[in-house]
């Protein structure tokens, strides 16, 4: 067992593995594995049901295929999405026993996210991609147009409701 360590370590036990390389799916297999062998109910449950939802994924796929890290990304776009909603019906319905984990769990699966862009980083992409619209154009159309494109090209980077109020006030 020691050589096994040592070969996955480094040259001493005291070396930590260096993780900086892996994908999305091995950290959150690999945080998922430490979870649960801390004993941490909340972030293994919010992983487990993570790992759920790319297994199901990756099975609706062609012939098991690995998910690519824009698939994963839209995978956690959803969840996350879907955890907010589920906190606001909670809230609504006065179960805040229910709203407070899920919410802790979707802090746990945040992490995961790309960091959210500024405001001004939206604004100057989005000031990008006018200059390819065609010079007529329908506002409504544009504002759809315009988020279709910003969320394609920079999936997962910026908060529907942010980008919509952006997008309004460029296309203005």
């Amino acid at each position: 067992m020691q050589s096994l360590n040592s070969e996955r370590q480094g040259s001493s036990p005291n070396i930590p593995l260096k993780i900086e390389n892996m994908t999305l799916k091995e950290k959150i297999n690999a945080d998922y594995i430490a979870a649960f062998k801390a004993k941490d109910t909340v972030a293994k449950s919010a992983l487990s049901g993570l790992k759920a939802k790319i297994l199901e994924a990756e099975k609706a796929g062609s012939a098991g295929n690995e998910l690519s890290e824009s698939d994963l990304l839209k995978i956690l776009i959803s969840t996350t999405k879907q955890r907010k909603q589920s906190i606001e019906a909670f809230t609504n319905a006065g179960r805040t026993d229910l709203a407070e984990h899920e919410s802790a769990e979707l802090a746990i699966i945040e992490k995961y996210m790309p960091k959210l862009m500024t405001d001004q980083e939206i604004e100057s992409a989005l000031l990008e991609l006018v200059k390819s619209l065609p010079e007529e154009f329908n506002k409504q159309k544009t504002m759809g147009m315009l988020m279709g494109n910003f969320n394609k090209k920079y999936p997962g980077l910026a908060d529907g409701k942010t980008l919509k109020k952006i997008v309004e006030k460029t296309v203005s």
